[in-house]
C-alpha cells in the first residue's frame, strides 16, 4: 500500500491534497469506477480505430497504463520515460535518455532493448537500444520528433506471448471482460502508487446511461456534454473539463461547394450566433471557433480574417430559388450534443431567410447540404492540428487544403487563411471534454482531467477509501 517514494514527496502531496476547503485526507483503496460512452474493443495504443471518438476514448484509457517518451503540457514539451534528447543530421537521428529505476507492471526493469521494440512498432523509422539510450533513425528529417513521440499512439507497450500487454503507467491492465475493462494499481510505479486499489472502466456506455448511474452511486466518474451540466449542477455533482479540444464544424457537401456558391455559404455561415451558441446551450463549456486550431494553442485565431465579406440580404435570400432556400443539415443520429447545435444553427438560419431542416437519419437518406461534424484534435502543435482534421475531411471525400510542409506558425496560419477563404469548412465552436465526478470522489487540487484532456487518476482518491 506504500505510495509515496520519499518522506519529503509524502509530506508535500498530503498537504496539497488538503489545501482545499473542506478536502478530507487522501485514503487509500477501494475501485474507482468510469464509465465512457465510446465502444473500445482493445486497449492497445496502436490498434486502428473505427472513429475518432473511439480513438480519443482509447488514448485516455491506454495512458493509464502505458506511457510515453515525452508529454506535452499547456506550457510545452516535458520528459516522461525519456530524461533528454538531442538529435543529428538535422533530425535524421535522434538519441533518447531514458529514466533509470522505471519498472514494468510484473515489477521487472524495462529494458532499453523493449523500448525499442515497442517503438519499433508504432513508427517508420528504425530504433534500436545503445545502452541506455534509445537511437531513432528516420528516412527523412523529423525536426520535431520529441512532440511526435508524446502521441499515445508511440506510447511504450511491451508484448508479450498470449496477446499480454504490460507496461509502466499508474495502472496494469487486468482483462477485458465484454465491455469491461479491469485494472490494478501498479505498486512499484515510478511517480507514486495510485491511492485506489482498482480500476473499473465500462465503455459502450450512453451518455444518458451514465448521467442516471452516477446520479445513483453506482458510477464515480463518467463522460458528459455540456448540455448535462446543469442537471449534475442540480444534484450538487462536480464537473471538471480540459481545455478546448474538440472542434464542431460545418462541412458543404460538393454540390454546395463550388465558387458560385460561395457568397450562398458566406451567408448561411454568418446567421449563427456562435457566442450565444457557447454561453446558453454549451453553458460555458465552449469557445467560438474561428479557426481549426483553438485560439488557445495556434495564438493566430483573432487575425484570421472572417468580416468584412459581402453576404445576401434576407430579401435576397427570400428571392432565391426554392432549392437554394431550402438547406437540409445532417448530424450523426447518435450525437445529441451535434443534435443540439444543430438545431440551434437552424433556428438562427432560418432568421436569414433559410428554410433549414435538421436531418439526422439512421440509414438511408436523401441528399444533404451540410453536415455538422466533430473532429477530435488530438494533436499537440498547431501543424498537427491542421494536418490530422485536413486527412480526417479528405479521407471522407471532402476537397480541402493540404497542410503546409512548413510547420512553422506563419505558414499554418496562411493554410488555415485559404481553407477558411473557401468556406467549405466552417468553424462552428471548440468544446473540452468533461467529466462529472460522483459522490465518493474526494476533494483534491489535483484534477481528473488534464489540460489536454488525458486522465489523471493516480491521484484520485475515494472517501472512506474501500467501499
Amino acid at each position: 500500500m506504500k505510495r509515496f517514494i520519499s518522506p519529503c514527496l509524502a509530506l508535500a502531496s498530503v498537504s496539497i491534497a488538503c489545501v482545499v476547503a473542506g478536502a478530507s485526507r487522501p485514503l487509500y483503496g477501494g475501485t474507482l469506477r468510469v464509465e465512457v460512452d465510446a465502444a473500445l474493443r482493445t486497449i492497445d495504443p496502436i490498434a486502428p480505430s473505427s472513429e475518432g471518438g473511439e480513438a480519443a476514448a482509447r488514448a485516455r484509457v491506454s495512458s493509464l497504463a502505458f506511457e510515453t517518451l515525452t508529454a506535452v503540457e499547456p506550457d510545452g514539451l516535458r520528459p516522461l520515460l525519456a530524461t533528454s534528447w538531442e538529435s543529428e543530421g538535422g533530425g535524421l537521428r535522434w538519441r533518447f535518455h531514458l529514466r533509470g529505476g522505471v519498472r514494468l507492471h510484473d515489477g521487472s526493469p524495462i529494458q532499453p532493448w523493449q523500448v525499442a521494440a515497442s517503438l519499433r512498432a508504432s513508427g517508420p523509422w528504425k530504433a534500436a537500444a545503445e545502452g541506455d539510450t534509445i537511437a531513432i533513425d528516420t528516412d527523412m528529417p523529423i525536426a520535431d520528433l520529441p512532440w511526435a513521440l508524446a502521441d499515445p499512439r508511440h506510447a511504450i507497450v511491451i508484448r508479450g506471448s498470449g496477446g499480454t500487454l504490460a507496461g509502466t503507467g499508474p495502472f496494469r491492465f487486468e482483462r477485458l471482460e465484454g465491455t469491461r475493462m479491469s485494472f490494478r494499481a501498479h505498486d512499484a510505479y515510478w511517480r507514486a502508487r495510485p491511492f485506489v486499489d482498482a480500476l473499473q472502466v465500462d465503455t459502450g456506455r450512453a451518455v444518458p446511461s451514465q448521467l442516471t448511474d452516477i446520479e445513483a452511486g453506482r458510477i464515480d466518474i463518467v463522460t458528459i456534454r455540456p448540455t448535462d451540466v446543469p442537471r449534475l449542477a442540480r444534484r450538487g455533482l462536480r464537473v471538471e473539463a480540459s481545455r478546448p479540444l474538440e472542434l464542431v464544424a460545418l462541412v458543404f457537401e460538393p454540390h454546395r461547394a463550388t465558387d458560385g456558391m460561395l457568397i450562398w455559404r458566406r451567408t448561411l455561415a454568418s446567421a449563427f450566433d456562435r457566442d450565444a451558441m457557447c454561453s446558453v446551450l454549451l453553458q460555458g463549456y465552449g469557445v467560438p471557433a474561428r479557426t481549426v486550431s483553438p485560439a488557445w494553442l495556434s495564438g493566430y485565431a483573432p487575425f484570421v480574417a472572417l468580416a468584412n465579406r459581402p453576404t445576401l440580404s434576407r430579401s435576397a435570400v427570400a428571392a432565391l430559388p426554392v432549392e437554394d432556400r431550402d438547406v437540409t443539415l445532417r448530424v450523426d443520429a447518435a450525437d445529441t450534443l451535434s443534435q443540439s447545435i444543430a438545431e440551434r444553427i437552424a433556428a438562427d438560419g432560418r432568421e436569414a431567410g433559410f428554410a433549414v431542416k435538421v436531418q439526422a437519419p439512421v440509414g438511408l437518406a436523401p441528399r444533404s447540404d451540410v453536415r455538422l461534424m466533430r473532429i477530435a484534435l488530438t494533436s499537440t502543435t498547431p501543424d498537427r492540428v491542421f494536418a490530422h482534421a485536413s486527412s480526417l475531411l479528405a479521407t471522407r471525400g471532402w476537397p480541402t487544403i493540404a497542410a503546409p510542409e512548413d510547420a512553422t506558425l506563419p505558414a499554418v496560419y496562411r493554410a488555415e487563411q485559404s481553407l477558411l477563404d473557401r468556406l467549405i469548412v466552417v468553424p462552428v465552436v471548440h468544446v473540452p471534454a468533461l467529466v462529472g465526478l460522483g459522490e465518493r470522489i474526494g476533494f483534491s487540487t489535483v484534477p481528473a482531467i488534464r489540460p489536454l484532456g488525458g486522465w489523471n487518476l493516480a491521484d484520485v482518491f475515494l472517501r472512506g477509501g474501500t467501499p
